[in-house]
């Protein structure tokens, strides 16, 4: 076995080529950090019976999930119907139209959330957070669809009591589904027999956890190993014990009955064995799941995956989640589209003020910091004089921040009608452009200039760049440019290590008032 470990400041990667044959799939299990290879049965038994019924009640999920859209979409255009007869649901071809594109977006948007996984029955917290992010994904679409199609059924009314309905049907669906689980495999019927290769405190764990949870599907069958690593625990003497050495393995694989073997080894040891152990479990058709939480890190995000032909696990601890990001690109590209279309009389206007009232643009184009620490031109409309960046050498003695940034109230070189702009923040809505274009999103650390991440002093502010910069960012909300340096950033990495769809939401919704009522802008 090779391990080869790439490192940045971001984002550490671990490839893992765990043996040279034929790689038989790759699916993420329960448990936390594991890499899962199905071989191909080559015994008489065939496949276990859990993997039938887990197979079974995906399948039964994703016709469920068809068929609760359809009744979500009935019951809103119903409720809506009987308070306005115009939104009515008809047989015309926008309606038609709009009900196959739901179905459509269903489909292809639950998946991206791993809703058809063995987490979405398992991991009952996950699965409802999946659940609702997921329709959430699908009524944007919707809406991007009825903005084309317009059909008379889509309302606020319609569009709230299909989010609630949507949810409440999906969440019910896998509970139904995992309790009807738990009624065969908790009595055993179901249950992979499991064996634990290593006898460490991570694989006593994990066997505790089958032990504590029966109804999750495994039925643990001992431990294989030389000895123990680690005393077991002496109130389960029955429980745990050894039911071969690793001489013995392939000779206890060959007369017993072993669905799934978890290999939970040392990384010396595990670098060493590996490959004989995942072969021998080949040669007799038992799927094998290797551990590989190799590393304790702060706030780890992990996902299995293949990288050159290479099975691998990315971790990091900034935006990994690719499902989440899509919905994040697509609420940022939906919104800042919007918002230009819909406030471009604003932008004209102000466009025309800014060259009436002082010579020069009126953008306001610089240099600023954003992913990874890319550089892109970062626009605004100009509030200050045109030479504005030159003036600033000789006004570095009146900095009124304690930290890598330049702040000072009473600029002298800020425009009459820049007071204006600044105060009501208008001045940064040509930062919509940068959000279309990719290099920017609607919540995120606000791009900081290079002067600026040049004086950063310390390391752990650098973490704000593993994600998009944003317009609107926590600190934003919690007192704009009132706030230290320090307390910046400190707000920064939070909303790194707490990031959400949801939280996005929060900040937007919360950035309005603020906005509103302009404390903290200068």
């Amino acid at each position: 076995m090779a391990c080869r470990l790439q490192n940045s400041p971001y984002m550490l990667t671990i490839r893992l080529p765990i043996f040279p044959g034929r790689v038989f799939g790759l699916r993420e299990r329960p448990h936390e950090g594991l890499l899962s290879f199905e071989a191909a049965p080559t015994s008489e038994r065939g496949e276990s019976l859990a993997f039938k019924t887990r197979k079974g009640a995906i399948t039964w999920l994703r016709v469920v999930d068809l068929a609760v859209a359809a009744v979500a979409l009935l019951i809103a255009g119903g409720v809506a119907a009987a308070e306005s007869p115009e939104a009515s649901l008809r047989l015309d071809f926008p309606t038609l139209a709009l009900f196959a594109w739901l179905l459509m977006a269903t489909a292809c948007v639950f998946p991206l959330f791993a809703l058809y996984t063995e987490v979405a029955l398992f991991q009952w917290r996950e699965s409802v957070k999946a659940t609702v992010k997921a329709v959430t994904g699908v009524l944007l679409i919707l809406v991007a669809g009825a903005a084309v199609l317009d059909p008379p059924l889509i309302t606020a009314a319609f569009l709230i009591l299909y989010w609630f309905s949507a949810c409440a049907g999906g969440i019910a669906a896998r509970l139904a589904t995992r309790r009807l689980l738990f009624l065969t495999e908790a009595q055993g019927i179901a249950a992979r027999r499991t064996l634990i290769v290593g006898t460490g405190a991570r694989a006593q764990e994990i066997a505790l956890r089958m032990l504590a949870q029966p109804g999750h599907g495994y039925r643990f069958c001992g431990f294989v190993g030389d000895g123990w690593n680690k005393p077991p625990p002496p109130s389960l003497p029955g429980r745990f014990e050894l039911v071969s050495d690793m001489g013995g393995f392939a000779d206890y694989l060959r007369e017993h009955v072993v669905d799934e073997v978890l290999v939970c080894l040392p990384l010396a040891e595990l670098s060493e064995k590996a490959t004989a152990l995942v072969s021998e479990c080949e040669e007799q058709g038992v799927s094998v799941t290797v551990i590989t939480r190799l590393f304790e890190l702060k706030n780890p995000r992990h996902r299995p995956g293949s990288h050159g032909g290479e099975m691998v696990v990315t971790i990091s601890n900034t935006l990994a989640d690719e499902r989440e990001l899509i919905l994040k690109r697509f609420l940022d590209v939906s919104v800042a589209l919007a918002m230009l279309l819909a406030l471009s009389p604003l932008l004209l206007a102000v466009w025309a003020l800014i060259r009436l009232t002082s010579p020069g643009p009126a953008f306001f184009v610089q240099e600023r910091v954003g992913l990874n620490k890319r550089v892109f031109k970062f626009y605004k409309f100009r509030t200050m004089v045109q030479n504005a960046e030159a003036l600033q050498a000789d006004l570095e003695s009146r900095n009124e921040t304690n930290g890598a940034t330049f702040k000072i109230k009473n600029d002298p070189r800020i425009t009459r009608l820049g007071r204006i702009l600044r105060k009501t923040s208008v001045d940064e809505l040509p930062q919509l452009f940068n959000v279309l274009r990719g290099e920017m999103s609607l919540v995120g650390p606000r791009p900081l200039p290079v002067r600026d991440v040049e004086r950063i002093e310390k390391d752990w502010p650098r973490r704000r760049f593993g994600v998009k910069p944003g317009i609107t960012c926590l600190w934003q909300i919690c007192g704009r440019n009132s706030l230290p340096f320090e307390r910046m950033m400190q707000l920064d990495i939070e909303y790194v290590d707490t990031w959400s769809v949801l939280l996005d939401i929060k900040i937007l919704l919360r950035t309005v008032p603020v906005v509103c009522s302009m404390r903290g802008a200068y």
